[in-house]
């Protein structure tokens, strides 16, 4: 279903024709998720929702009010909403979209430094006005791809940490993407549909392929590879996994949806599930049920701290049982 409404409607019909679908915006008469668009003007929100339909990419669209577009995903759906400019600014219509949807996407013009610290501000308002159960992407979109941008500086600005923190325990995930030239663009949207397709139970398969365990100083406690293949993306996904978790015991972040909670690097995914002072790192091909391998880790830390090293036989048994639809 797509709805598209061009630009120069007025904002007081817009708020009528809201009003009378109101039981279509209705979360229980929905059988795909919805996400919403927002960010600031230019920050290239419409760029990215063509990009997501690969139509005509090079090509210059007009500014419309409103684009609710159904987008396939690989194998999935979801519809994706961009407010235009005059919808953003009104408070309500930005509030009530927020309010229905099941994630959402922030995008931050990374044109420049200085337009990464302009965003700042109206980043912070628009992350208090979302409810703290929706999973929220975060994206700089690098317009040029020779500016550099210091991952570590850009979370730090924008106090990524404290957005997920035991005060609040937000599920979000940080990308820098090129629209333009696409780079990132999939890998950012992996997580977020991954994360609610799993949610909703649209998955059912997930291909585990290593077991970690650490302890709360970052000591390895339990390693068991499931798969003999290995290779340099899957350790780059590793470490990257295995980095994370020392972040989160660092912080002591030790909740489901906490801090940097999935990192996936190409094909990979390394779901991070903390309990206590331990943590499990489930490495996984990308794109399969986070939900689902989070149980497993749960289940692996019950194994574990009942029979420690011994019970190696009995999470491989858990592997093998979790490839049933059933599991």
């Amino acid at each position: 279903m797509i709805i598209i409404f061009r630009r120069g409607t007025i904002t007081k019909t817009i708020r009528k024709a809201l009003n009378s679908l109101s039981g279509y915006f209705q979360k229980e008469n929905r059988n795909i998720p919805w996400i919403l668009l927002q960010g600031e003007p230019k920050s290239g929100k419409t760029t990215c929702l063509y990009y997501l339909l690969s139509v005509n990419r090079d090509r210059k669209y007009p500014e419309t009010q409103l684009n609710m577009i159904d987008v396939a995903y690989g194998n999935y759906w979801f519809k994706l909403i961009d407010l235009g400019k005059e919808l953003e600014q009104d408070p309500e219509i930005v509030q009530f979209f927020t309010n229905m949807v099941d994630g959402v996407v922030y995008i931050i013009s990374g044109k420049s430094e200085q337009a990464i610290i302009d965003s700042i501000e109206p980043f912070n308002e628009a992350m208090g006005s979302i409810p703290k159960n929706i999973p929220v992407l975060v994206i700089i979109n690098k317009w040029d791809p020779k500016v550099q941008i210091n991952l570590g500086k850009a979370m730090e600005l924008f106090d990524l940490i404290n957005i997920s923190s035991p005060d609040d325990p937000r599920s979000f995930h940080f990308e820098i993407c090129n629209f333009n030239a696409g780079d990132g663009v999939y890998r950012a949207f992996d997580w977020l549909v991954s994360k609610l397709t799993a949610f909703q139970g649209f998955h059912e398969e997930v291909s585990i392929r290593r077991i970690l365990i650490y302890d709360r100083n970052g000591l390895l406690q339990f390693d068991m590879p499931i798969t003999p293949t290995t290779n340099e993306e899957e350790d780059g996904v590793l470490l990257s996994g295995l980095l994370s978790a020392l972040n989160h015991m660092a912080r002591r972040v030790f909740a489901d949806t906490s801090y940097l909670d999935v990192v996936t690097i190409g094909d990979y995914s390394m779901v991070l599930v903390p309990r206590g002072d331990q943590i499990c790192c489930i490495l996984m091909d990308r794109g399969g049920p986070i939900s689902k391998a989070k149980q497993i880790g749960r289940k692996t830390l019950d194994i574990f701290n009942e029979e420690g090293t011994k019970g190696r036989i009995a999470i491989e048994q858990l592997v093998e049982e979790s490839k049933d639809s059933e599991f």
